[in-house]
């Protein structure tokens, strides 16, 4: 029912959007020509590749590895001045977590979507980008080196299959709304429970950007995730923090978990800069228990570095890593970086 109604406002809107512009096409005598149209295109290939060389510091496992993490191949096109479509592939390693799964290279569709924008309205339907940590990443903007802080810990999927809109309230303020799957990209719906989420942005200020999104997940026992952000930009700093707390963890009861990220980025020059980030992540303590009931996944992450871009689409980042279990036997996963992006 939820994505019936959603689905009538979308088409509600776009066929609202496409008969103002059509009425003042005809009160100004325009002919739809293909220029006045705008900006249909033959279309653009992308690809970016994210690949590393990495050394643990770990003196009980002194390993060394070279690794491509991502490779991404898309074709995007501006088909008029409102409606665009992008179809991208992602080659990489599945989700899960086995020791062999990481050899593994496997294809999805990233992104297979139609777009369409009218002014202040936007939308997307198929697969495309979530907009719950999309703002975040961009900020954050090494994505080749470490994913953002929702990405990372698996607080949400980075693409969905669903329907997603986006309207610009004012100068200053914009909300979305959007209902998925929630299974992410890389796995088919295999129930009847979506996923809603609604997000506000706050630009106050030129350079302040604030964001709050809230998403639930429908079951017996839905799972839940209030996230905020807050970001500013200097002429040569950037800086950042989100926290997110997420509750009934895959529809468990009571089983959450929460952290928060830090950020900032000092830009000496076009092609230099610095970059530094803390990460903490945490899961309660069940009545029954006396220790975190996820204690495993628990802990704090720290990096560290220098990005180097000789040419435009070429970035370099030598960078220190590390990641340190809560468990009172945990690891300390100290690594340097070596990564490289290709990006055209």
């Amino acid at each position: 029912m939820k994505s019936v109604v959603l689905l009538s406002l979308f088409l509600a809107a776009m066929f609202h959007s496409a008969a103002q512009t059509g009425d003042q096409q005809v009160e100004t005598g325009e002919e739809l020509t293909g220029t006045q149209e705008g900006t249909a295109d033959h279309g653009e290939v992308s690809a970016r590749i994210h690949t590393h060389f990495n050394w643990s510091l770990n003196r009980q496992d002194p390993s060394t590895t070279f690794e491509v993490k991502r490779a991404y191949f898309g074709y995007s096109r501006q088909l008029d001045q409102h409606f665009s479509g992008e179809v991208k592939l992602d080659i990489g390693s599945p989700d899960d977590v086995s020791e062999y799964s990481l050899i593994r290279r496997y294809t999805y569709f990233k992104n297979a979507y139609i777009a369409y924008s009218n002014g202040k309205f936007k939308s997307w339907f198929g697969l495309f980008d979530m907009l719950q940590f999309k703002l975040q990443e961009k900020f954050w903007d090494y994505r080749y080196i470490y994913r953002s802080y929702m990405d990372q810990y698996r607080f949400g999927p980075s693409a969905d299959l669903g329907l997603g809109i986006q309207y610009r309230l004012s100068g200053s303020l914009t909300a979305d709304v959007i209902i998925s799957n929630g299974e992410g990209y890389q796995n088919l719906q295999f129930d009847d429970v979506y996923k809603v989420g609604t997000g506000i942005t706050f630009e106050l200020v030129e350079d302040l950007t604030i964001r709050g999104y809230y998403t639930v997940h429908t079951s017996v026992d839905p799972q839940m995730c209030l996230s905020g952000f807050v970001g500013y930009r200097l002429e040569k700093f950037r800086f950042a923090g989100e926290c997110v707390l997420q509750k009934n963890y895959r529809f468990n009861k009571d089983h959450n978990r929460y952290g928060y990220s830090l950020y900032a980025t000092y830009t000496l020059s076009d092609r230099w800069e610095f970059f530094a980030r803390y990460d903490q992540v945490y899961s309660n303590i069940l009545p029954e228990d006396q220790n975190p009931w996820n204690l495993a996944d628990d802990g704090s992450a720290i990096v560290s570095g220098v990005q180097f871009k000789p040419v435009e689409p070429v970035r370099i980042s030598f960078n220190y890593q590390d990641w340190v279990e809560y468990a009172q036997n945990g690891d300390i996963q100290p690594f340097v970086y070596l990564n490289f992006e290709l990006n055209f």
